[in-house]
């Protein structure tokens, strides 16, 4: 199980990913687009969470581009393994809590104000959910990360690379992993897989919508 877990599931939520998204794209073009929940109440709960929310989200995704994705030989000259660790703890710290806080008030708001409440659906209540639930045991990782060994983190590492160079056993890098880890990395297949389904797709679907425009113009 944990072989079909983190070494095929990647894949096949990779691919999923990439099928859901390019549908959505050719088929469904017309109805992707960001149902903004604004217009149902401009409340502060919406201003302050969604402004920490999109910051903070940034912030954790190119630091997990680094810090998972960044072979060695592209930092040794600068960094040792030791204080990219150290580095990854307090950035992604700072930048989980800021996402974190968005997330909480962007939920607390989708299921006390009235008017959203009125016009969200199942999967409005469930992607916002799977965030929350993927920033905390993010969270966890990283107090994970503080009292584990340097070897504990670089296996994170390791296996991450190891997929995307098709490495035969790289699952075996994280056999050993903290169950805080196993989970976020779980959820974060889940949400790659049903991304394309959300609302969220906007986010994909508007910027390659342009360059295709762009370079193929309607008639």
């Amino acid at each position: 199980m944990h072989t079909f877990l983190f070494q095929y599931l990647p894949y096949i939520a990779g691919t999923l990913f990439i099928c859901g998204v390019t549908y959505r794209i050719a088929a469904q073009g017309n109805t992707v687009q960001a149902y903004s929940s604004q217009f149902l109440s401009n409340d502060s709960l919406l201003k302050w969470g969604s402004n920490l929310f999109h910051v903070g989200i940034i912030l954790v995704f190119f630091g997990h581009i680094f810090g998972l994705l960044a072979p060695e030989w592209s930092y040794d000259w600068l960094i040792t393994n030791e204080q990219k660790r150290q580095l990854a703890i307090v950035m992604g710290s700072g930048a989980g809590l800021i996402t974190l806080a968005g997330i909480s008030m962007l939920t607390l708001r989708r299921f006390t104000n009235r008017n959203v409440v009125a016009n969200s659906n199942f999967g409005d209540y469930l992607f916002v959910v799977l965030i929350f639930l993927q920033i905390v045991t993010g969270l966890m990782g990283t107090v994970e990360t503080i009292n584990s060994d340097l070897d504990h983190y670089m296996n994170l590492d390791r296996w991450a690379q190891g997929l995307f160079t098709f490495l035969p056993g790289a699952s075996d890098y994280i056999a050993d992993a903290s169950l805080p880890h196993k989970i976020h990395i779980l959820l974060g297949f889940l949400l790659v897989i049903i991304f394309p389904f959300t609302k969220l797709m906007h986010m994909v679907a508007i910027p390659v919508r342009y360059i295709i425009d762009f370079f193929i113009p309607r008639k």
